[in-house]
């Protein structure tokens, strides 16, 4: 019993760690930009049918004094995967994305509102990483 209460704190803990991402070889303002432009135009067009996403609400709150960023985002979708009904879900986030005084530039992502699945604040952290490392990548060229 003592190891399933272990292993269940340890998972439990290890799901509460906050997202970060750096970018070593780019510039702070070019990051901060990159962040804004993020957050402002999000992007769930994916592969996988269940990670695609229509944005139905973004609100986007920049404090360029913290170098914080909140986002209260809705999402929607209707998902129908093969012999199984269709299935309709809402979404909504709210989370705060910090660009930290380090260098290199890095970036923590962290819900505002307690998640009952920590994958799925891993997934929208990636995504958001993903996203500002394509617009940094899009610099460089």
């Amino acid at each position: 019993m003592i190891r399933v209460i272990s292993i269940l704190s340890l998972i439990f803990f290890m799901g509460c760690s906050t997202p970060q991402h750096n970018w070593p070889d780019s510039q702070r303002d070019t990051v901060w930009t990159a962040m804004i432009a993020a957050a402002s135009a999000p992007d769930y067009d994916a592969e996988d049918p269940r990670k695609r996403w229509i944005v139905l609400e973004n609100f986007v709150d920049v404090d360029a004094t913290t170098s914080k960023i909140l986002v209260r985002r809705l999402l929607g979708r209707s998902l129908q995967l093969p012999l199984q009904n269709e299935q309709v879900d809402n979404r909504e986030w709210l989370f705060a994305i910090h660009l930290l005084p380090n260098n290199p530039p890095t970036v923590t992502f962290e819900a505002m509102q307690p998640t009952m699945i920590p994958a799925r604040l891993i997934d929208e952290a990636n995504r958001y990483f993903a996203t500002v490392d394509g617009l940094l990548q899009s610099t460089l060229e």
